[in-house]
């Protein structure tokens, strides 16, 4: 959860960037919905049919000044280069790159350098009996074993059981 200082910022920098792509293409644009439920190490996701932007708020909170001027102008770009162009451009294609460099003043960067390790979902740990083989399941196939699905070895047949730790990060 974000705090209202936090969510302040947030919504000021969209709004500024709004403003700029309204300015300069002279049209005005559907504001998005925004989601702060992204997880993992995924910085920003813009649905473009949808005009949903989903950030993660860990990263955010991290590294709020980039990410404000950087994350957010890049995820609103997506929007504004998908309404303003069509559904017919590249993702990271040259609209996008011109709103990003012209528009916004921001270098068009595709990728974040966060350091993600708070963000990071943590994999849950399982072993074989046979070999006593760590294997890392996601938190979906870890919920169906909560919920009773067994996976079996390939080699052993056996059921491959959690490792039960009690250290957070596991969890």
């Amino acid at each position: 959860m974000l705090t209202e200082t936090m969510n302040t910022l947030l919504q000021q920098r969209i709004e500024t960037l709004y403003q700029l792509a309204e300015a300069y293409y002279l049209s005005s644009f559907p504001k998005p919905e925004i989601k702060m439920n992204l997880r993992g190490e995924t910085a920003g996701q813009a649905y473009l049919q949808r005009n949903i932007i989903r950030f993660n708020a860990i990263l955010l909170k991290e590294n709020t000044s980039h990410f404000l001027k950087h994350t957010v102008a890049h995820e609103v770009a997506h929007l504004i280069a998908f309404q303003y162009y069509g559904k017919n451009i590249q993702p990271h294609g040259m609209q996008w790159q011109w709103i990003m460099k012209t528009v916004f003043s921001i270098p068009a960067d595709r990728c974040h350098n966060y350091n993600t390790a708070n963000a990071a979902v943590r994999p849950f740990l399982y072993q074989c009996q046979c070999k006593n083989k760590i294997i890392r399941f996601s938190s979906t196939r870890h919920k169906r074993v909560q919920q009773g699905t067994i996976y079996q070895c390939r080699t052993c047949k056996n059921p491959i059981v959690e490792i039960i730790s009690d250290q957070p990060s596991c969890q």
